[in-house]
């Protein structure tokens, strides 16, 4: 049986992941979820995404793994770069950690919800998953149906990727549009 470790950032993210692997979960594939995202902001935000991600494994019979929730990882790491390098700090640095898990955990593939959100650069994720991918001996799982426009209901969603330089671009947007 193969195992694959499922970085998950968001409930909405999760359902989508989970809803376009099923095809492919035919190969007798067990899933579990690891949830770090030390970028998340402000914290309510971060237990906000966290109660829903519960919701979602606890309803589809899912292991979760809880990563500890570390800002200062996050801030030390992104410090001084701008968007779209600070994007891909954050990235490499959740996707690390996730596949490092990974490897010494005994999982064979890892993954991520960041390929299923409407707010990254998969193409660039994919580039690092797949880098890592071959640092850590596993293969990366990339869905060939991703359901991006799959609406789901039933738990708190966001409008931004969960850092807090996200947070004000979507707050910018909000208002300017309302000028």
């Amino acid at each position: 049986m193969k195992k694959v470790l499922i970085h998950a950032c968001c409930a909405d993210c999760l359902i989508k992941m989970i809803e376009s692997l099923k095809p492919q979960n035919s190969k007798r594939i067990n899933f579990d979820i690891y949830f770090y995202n030390p970028n998340i902001h402000p914290r309510s935000e971060f237990l906000a995404r966290l109660q829903a991600i519960k919701q979602v494994t606890k309803e589809r019979d899912l292991k979760i793994i809880i990563a500890n929730w570390s800002p200062k990882e996050y801030f030390s790491a992104v410090k001084t770069n701008s968007n779209p390098g600070r994007c891909n700090i954050c990235w490499t640095l959740r996707l690390s950690k996730t596949a490092s898990y990974a490897s010494e955990h005994g999982y064979n593939a890892f993954t991520t919800t960041l390929l299923s959100s409407h707010y990254q650069n998969t193409a660039q994720i994919l580039k690092i998953c797949k880098n890592l991918a071959r640092k850590f001996s596993l293969e990366i799982i990339a869905p060939t149906d991703l359901k991006k426009d799959l609406c789901t209901g039933g738990f708190y969603k966001q409008n931004f990727c969960g850092c807090c330089y996200s947070l004000v671009e979507r707050y910018r947007e909000k208002f300017s549009e309302d000028l």
